[in-house]
């Protein structure tokens, strides 16, 4: 009498169901002071995932630099980890951050704010902030 083995080994699939990805758009007016402006609030309970960070000056007002970091401090020097980038505005120019690709850029923790100030001199003139972004879990 013969006895045959059987395999323990089994076969399974699994089903991975992939969560919904959407780029979020927010255009902002900055202020005209060194004063820290919100420019992007998560959803409660969630995390901004930055994407690209464009600010355009329409109206001469010489050469100024935004500075944009995570969370509530009054600028980058308070906590440097939540510092993202510091970008120079050219007169009559604009300037943005590099492309994040998804899932690759920056990321808030969970319910902190995306900010930027004017670093030195504020313009005279009011500049876009166009932030692109996902709110993430």
């Amino acid at each position: 009498m013969t006895s045959q083995r059987v395999s323990s080994r089994r076969t399974h699939s699994v089903n991975v169901r992939r969560r919904a990805y959407v780029a979020q758009v927010n255009s902002h007016d900055s202020n005209t002071s060194n004063t820290r402006d919100t420019l992007v609030t998560p959803s409660k309970g969630r995390r901004i995932r930055l994407l690209r960070v464009r600010v355009i000056q329409e109206l001469a007002a010489g050469r100024h630099l935004w500075e944009l970091y995570f969370g509530t401090g009054a600028d980058i020097t308070i906590n440097p980890d939540n510092a993202i980038d510091i970008l120079d505005i050219p007169d009559l120019g604009e300037a943005s951050t590099r492309t994040f690709l998804r899932e690759e850029g920056p990321r808030g923790l969970r319910d902190e704010v995306l900010r930027g100030r004017w670093l030195g001199t504020p313009p005279t003139t009011v500049h876009k902030v166009i932030v692109e972004y996902s709110d993430e879990s």
